[in-house]
C-alpha cells in the first residue's frame, strides 16, 4: 500500500526541478542580454554626444564646405542612431524583467529581441566610430585651435597692460604724441570686443582678434618704450646736423677757387662735366638747412618719427653736397699730379699690364691666346693714350680716366685667369 504514497512524491520532484532550473536559466540570460543591450546603447550615446561637441567645434572654427558635409553625414547618422535607441527602449518597455509570473518562454523571448537589439545598437556605433576616423584631422585640427584660445586670449591682454604702462610712462615724461592716446584707445577697444569671447566671434575670429590685439598692442608697446632713446638721439642728430651744415658751408668757399684753377689750367674737357657742382652744393645745404629746422620743430612737438625722417633727408642733402665738392677737389688734385708726372701714371699702368702678362705665362710655354688678345690690345690702348700727350692741349682727364679704364680691364682678365685654372677649364700646350 505504500506505492500509491509515493509515487506522487517522485513525480512531483523529478519533473519540478529541472522546470525550475530552465526558468532560472532563461531569466538569467534575459537579464545578461538587457545589460549587455543597456551597455551598447550607453556607448552609442555618448560616442554621438562626443562627436556632435567634435563637429560643432569643427564648424566653430573652421567653417567650410568639408564641415558642412560632415555635418550632413552626422546628421543622417544621428537618425540611424536614435532609431536604434527608440528599438532598445521599445523592447525595454515590452521585456519588463523584474516583474512577476514570467516564463520560460517570456524569458527566451526578452533574450532574443535584446540579443538583436544590442547587435543593431553595436553595428550603428561602429558605422559612427568610422565616421568619426575619417574626420580626425579635421578635428585635430580644431581641437589644437580651441586649445590655442586661452593662451592667445591672455597673451593679448597681458600685451596690452604692458602697452598701457609704455604710453603712461611716456605721457609723464612729456615724450607721447598725441596719437599715442588715439591708438592705445582703439586697441583697448579691441581688446573689449576680444573679451566677447567666441561666443560672438567664433572660435577662429577670435584668433584672428586675439593676434590683430596683441601685434598692435606690441608695437604700441615697443614705439612707447623707445622714445627715451629716441629723444637722445634726436637731440644728439639735430645738434650734430646742424654743426655739419656749418661746416659745409664754410668749406664751399673753397668751391670757386678750386674751379676757377681748373677752368685757367686746364682744357675744357676736363671740367665741363662740373660746372654745375657750385649751385648743387648751395642747394643741398639750402635744403639740409629746412629740413634740420623742421625736424627741431617736429622734435618740440613731439613727433619724432617726422623729425626722423627729415634728419635723414638732411642728412642726405649733406652728402650730396660733400660729393659735389669732393668730386671738384679731387679732380683737381688728380689733373694737377698726373700733369707733372704722366710718366708715373704710365709706369704704374704699364706694371699692372706686365704683372698680368707675367701670370698669363705662368707654367706655360706661351700665354693661352685668349688672354693674350685681351692684354695686348690694352698694352696698344696705353701707347695710344701716351702718344695723345704730345697735343698742344692734352686732355689730362682723359688720359686719367684711359689709362684707370685699362688698369680696372686688367683686373678683370687676371680674375679670369685665375678662375679658369681654379675651375680647370685652362688648356695646356
Amino acid at each position: 500500500m505504500l506505492l500509491p504514497v509515493l509515487l506522487p512524491a517522485a513525480f512531483a520532484g523529478g519533473e519540478t526541478r529541472p522546470w525550475r532550473r530552465r526558468r532560472e536559466a532563461a531569466r538569467a540570460a534575459a537579464t545578461g542580454a538587457r545589460e549587455a543591450a543597456g551597455e551598447a546603447f550607453l556607448r552609442l550615446d555618448t560616442a554621438q554626444r562626443d562627436l556632435r561637441i567634435s563637429l560643432e567645434t569643427v564648424r566653430a572654427v573652421e567653417p567650410s564646405e568639408a564641415s558642412e558635409a560632415a555635418l550632413g553625414r552626422f546628421a543622417a547618422l544621428s537618425d540611424a542612431v536614435d532609431e536604434a535607441s527608440a528599438a532598445y527602449i521599445a523592447q525595454m518597455d515590452r521585456h519588463p524583467l523584474d516583474g512577476e509570473g514570467l516564463e520560460t518562454d517570456d524569458y527566451e523571448a526578452a533574450r532574443r529581441d535584446l540579443d538583436a537589439v544590442a547587435r543593431r545598437l553595436d553595428d550603428v556605433g561602429k558605422e559612427l566610430e568610422r565616421f568619426a576616423g575619417s574626420l580626425g584631422p579635421m578635428i585635430a585640427r580644431a581641437d589644437a585651435a580651441l586649445a590655442q584660445l586661452p593662451p592667445k586670449t591672455e597673451h593679448a591682454r597681458q600685451t596690452v597692460r604692458a602697452a598701457e604702462a609704455a604710453v603712461h610712462a611716456a605721457v609723464r615724461e612729456g615724450l607721447a604724441p598725441a596719437a599715442y592716446a588715439a591708438r592705445l584707445g582703439a586697441v583697448q577697444a579691441e581688446l573689449a570686443e576680444l573679451d566677447k569671447g567666441a561666443a560672438v566671434h567664433g572660435v577662429a575670429g577670435t584668433l584672428a582678434l586675439a593676434a590683430r590685439v596683441g601685434e598692435a598692442a606690441q608695437a604700441l608697446y615697443e614705439e612707447a618704450d623707445r622714445l627715451p632713446r629716441l629723444r637722445d638721439d634726436v637731440t644728439k642728430r639735430l645738434s650734430s646736423l646742424r654743426t655739419r651744415a656749418q661746416a659745409v658751408t664754410s668749406r664751399a668757399e673753397n668751391l670757386e677757387p678750386a674751379l676757377s684753377r681748373l677752368r685757367q689750367g686746364y682744357s675744357a674737357a676736363c671740367w665741363t662735366d662740373l660746372t654745375g657742382a657750385e649751385a648743387a652744393v648751395a642747394r643741398a645745404v639750402q635744403v639740409a638747412q629746412a629740413r634740420i629746422d623742421e625736424a627741431g620743430t617736429a622734435a618740440a612737438d613731439r613727433e619724432w618719427a617726422d623729425a626722423v625722417s627729415r634728419l635723414g633727408t638732411a642728412r642726405a642733402e649733406l652728402n650730396h653736397a660733400d660729393e659735389a665738392m669732393a668730386s671738384v677737389h679731387d679732380r683737381l688734385r688728380d689733373l694737377d699730379d698726373v700733369a707733372r708726372d704722366p710718366a708715373a701714371e704710365i709706369e704704374r699702368t704699364r706694371f699692372a699690364l706686365r704683372d698680368a702678362q707675367r701670370l698669363a705665362v705662368a707654367g706655360r710655354a706661351n700665354a693661352e691666346a685668349k688672354y693674350a688678345r685681351s692684354l695686348d690690345a690694352l698694352v696698344f690702348r696705353l701707347e695710344a693714350a701716351g702718344e695723345r700727350l704730345d697735343a698742344p692741349h692734352p686732355d689730362w682727364w682723359h688720359f686719367l680716366s684711359e689709362t684707370r679704364a685699362i688698369r680696372a680691364e686688367v683686373a678683370r682678365v687676371v680674375q679670369q685667369i685665375r678662375d679658369d685654372r681654379a675651375g680647370g677649364s685652362g688648356s695646356r700646350p
